[in-house]
């Protein structure tokens, strides 16, 4: 991996490509990755204050645009924009995700509408929009960052876990469907990531489960889209290893009742460590 994300791709260079939630933490790492390998970017995310400070850091001029993901009519300008300043698209990277932790029965509906709608619909919305310009200039790659949440379940965050589930579902689906097109559909499904978001589910009753391994770095995330790219991966996993484990565990549903228990008791110990690491750094 580190032969191939450490130094500059010229197989990249000038290729246009759409980050959503560029502005995250997992989204700004991969926007600076882009922009080093040459890409010409379309930055786009809800907060677009975050987005002008994250562009000034460039190496270039890219294309900044506020979108919620959400709204159709927002999706169809976002591509509409692109088309105009770049004439195509040659990458899309959907990094938008949320998280509310909470129990199944406690969890409003106000809440899994909306995770729903940001991490499955938002997302169905900007890769139904690029296929049609990508199937046009016959390639693109379509790169989704899904989670370990969407291999094996991960207890407080039924709803978010839905929703990466179906993200692994459709992207499998549709790297069949498009590859006649030869575009290439790649899921990267990270442990838990130094961001933000991981620092809410800490503080918001979050799953134990997702503090169980020190959380992966936010850049390291970044290089396996580069991965995706060049090796025309169908899906990567980091940690590399826990992800293969997870998967045949996942092949015995009743290992995984005996095992989750253990496994949320003992990473709920490291999610107060986390907690403690928090206050201390203020």
């Amino acid at each position: 991996m580190n032969e191939i994300s450490n130094k500059k791709n010229n197989k990249l260079k000038d290729k246009v490509a759409i980050v959503t939630g560029a502005s995250g933490g997992i989204g700004s790492e991969i926007v600076k990755l882009l922009d080093e390998n040459g890409v010409l970017l379309v930055l786009t995310d809800v907060n677009i204050k975050a987005l002008n400070e994250i562009a000034k850091n460039l190496s270039k001029e890219h294309l900044v645009i506020q979108c919620d993901i959400t709204k159709i009519e927002q999706v169809k300008d976002l591509i509409s924009q692109t088309i105009k300043k770049y004439g195509t698209i040659d990458i899309l990277v959907n990094t938008v995700g949320i998280i509310i932790p909470a129990l199944f029965e406690d969890t409003t509906y106000e809440d899994i509408e909306k995770q729903v709608n940001v991490n499955l619909i938002g997302t169905i919305f900007c890769t139904k929009e690029v296929i049609p310009i990508m199937k046009k200039a016959g390639k693109g790659n379509i790169i989704t960052l899904s989670s370990l949440a969407g291999i094996v379940p991960e207890t407080y965050s039924s709803i978010y876990t839905a929703t990466k589930f179906a993200l692994r579902g459709l992207n499998f689906t549709l790297n069949l469907e498009l590859k006649k097109h030869d575009i290439i559909v790649s899921t990267i499904f990270p442990d838990s990531v130094d961001t933000p978001m991981l620092e809410f589910e800490a503080k918001h009753g979050g799953s134990g489960l997702t503090f169980l391994d020190d959380p992966v770095k936010p850049e390291d995330v970044a290089k396996l889209v580069i991965k995706a790219i060049l090796k025309e991966k169908v899906e990567l996993y980091i940690p590399h290893s826990q992800g293969r484990l997870l998967k045949f565990v996942m092949c015995f549903p009743k290992l995984v009742q005996r095992l989750w228990p253990k496994f949320e008791e003992k990473g709920e110990k490291k999610k107060q460590e986390y907690l403690k690491s928090l206050e201390n750094s203020i």
